[in-house]
Parts: structure tokens; sequence; C-alpha cells
């Protein structure tokens, strides 16, 4: 029914676009895009080609990290992280947690961190090929896993990440809230994230 009504990508650009809504992409554009404040995915048409390169993505989160006219200056940021959670960068505090992933989406994105071209496995085991931003969520990773190997023995790093990979795969299957994926984010965060304490600086 949905797509009766509305048609495909190319109906429904048409659509909001007669009906006044701010949408910046272009009906012709070569690839869909689809995005949230945690990061943003680019795929479909020509980069279901595996010839097509990442060159032919717009970044909306970053920059054009591999075009030798976008000078990057060199920057140092400093992550603070409080029992595992981050709690302020270059020293300032956010009123929540909405606001520091904004602040590390501009960090992250004006050195173009996190921007990954990936086959991914889908649930019906079908090959989706995707151009993926998510320069918060990298700076972030980043920052977490210099304390977490600093803080932690090599035991304790293989388990967090045999879970870490487990966990990723419940959350890909929109499994988040089933028992296996509570049991693994209370281990993780009870013995693992509650010892990340301290601060790091990165030189980006």
């Amino acid at each position: 029914d949905f797509i009766d009504e509305l048609g495909g990508r190319h109906e429904m650009s048409e659509f909001m676009i007669a009906c006044g809504f701010d949408y910046k992409m272009s009906v012709e554009k070569a690839y869909s895009t689809d995005s949230n404040m945690l990061g943003a995915t680019h795929e479909a048409k020509d980069l279901e080609y595996l010839n097509s390169s990442v060159k032919i993505v717009n970044p909306i989160m970053g920059v054009k990290f591999w075009d030798e006219s976008v000078k990057i200056p060199a920057e140092e940021v400093t992550v603070r992280f409080e029992q595992g959670h981050p709690v302020a960068l270059n020293g300032k505090t956010f009123s929540d947690d909405v606001e520091m992933m904004l602040e590390a989406n501009r960090i992250g994105g004006r050195h173009g961190l996190g921007m990954s071209d990936q086959i991914e496995n889908r649930i019906i085991e079908a090959k989706s090929r995707g151009i993926y931003e998510a320069p918060g969520m990298a700076l972030l990773h980043i920052a977490y896993e210099r304390l977490l190997t600093g803080i932690h023995n090599e035991d304790t790093i293989e388990q967090y990440h045999a879970h870490g990979r487990q966990l990723g795969r419940l959350l890909y299957q929109g499994r988040w809230f089933d028992s296996q994926a509570l049991m693994l984010r209370d281990s993780l965060q009870r013995w693992v994230a509650s010892q990340i304490t301290g601060e790091v600086t990165l030189e980006l």
C-alpha cells in the first residue's frame, strides 16, 4: 500500500518538492541518503556498482577528505569520560547527550572521520553496498578505546571485542531489547565501562 500510494524514491522526492518541504536532494541524485544525528548512509543506484568510487558521494556530515583542494588543518581535541560516558569535549561540558553528540559530529566531520565504504550482509542474506558517515561516533570510539586499552587487561579487552560484535549484530537485527542483548549490555557496562574514567587528547 505504501509503495502504491507514494511510489519509489523518485516519486517521493517530487512529492516533497511539490509540497514545499525544505528538501535538499535532487530527484536525479546518483544515490539515496538516509541520516540521523548518529550518522548517514548513502546507498543504491550508482553505488550498487562496485566500480563506483566513494568520490561520487557528497558528504553531509563531513568533508571530502580525498579532495586535494580541501585543506584540513591539524587540531587537538580532548575527550573526557566518566564511567564510560563521554562528558566533555575540550573541557566543555554539555547540558544533554544530544548537544555532546552534535559537537562531536562537528569536530569529527571537519576532519573526515568515520566515513567508510562497506559491503554488508543483510538479514535476508542479500548483499548491500553503502557509504557510511559517522564522524562523532568515530571520534568518541577512538578516544574510548584508547582509554580502554590503557586500563583493562588483555583478556578483558578480548572479551569486550567479542561481546561488542555480538551486541552489534543483535542491534542490526532490531533485537536491542532481547534478553541476550540486555545481558551483554549489562556485562559491558558493569565490568568494562564502569572503569573508563579519564581524558584522552587526540591530534586530528
